[in-house]
């Protein structure tokens, strides 16, 4: 039986399912971004997988831009002789 509609298969169903977090790097957060923009790219659509699927990559895709403007914001090069 799969997720009801309008909920993504990745979200826990049960109170006991385990879930965890996960620390990256920035190389590490653009890497899985790159990987993640190939998936997107190549995902081969419904039947062939499942279209939870392909939701679930464009969430992890717009949570890792989220990552990547984050730390962008945080590292801007401010000109202060102005």
């Amino acid at each position: 039986m799969g997720a009801p509609s309008g909920v993504p298969f990745f979200i826990p169903m049960k109170k006991d399912e385990d879930i965890y977090t996960l620390e990256f790097s920035i190389d590490g957060i653009k890497a899985l971004k790159y990987t993640i923009d190939y998936c997107i790219e190549t995902w081969p659509g419904a039947p062939l997988r499942p279209a939870e699927e392909q939701e679930f990559l464009w969430m992890m895709r717009d949570n890792l831009n989220k990552c990547v403007m984050e730390h962008t914001f945080h590292h801007l090069e401010v000109d202060k002789d102005k």
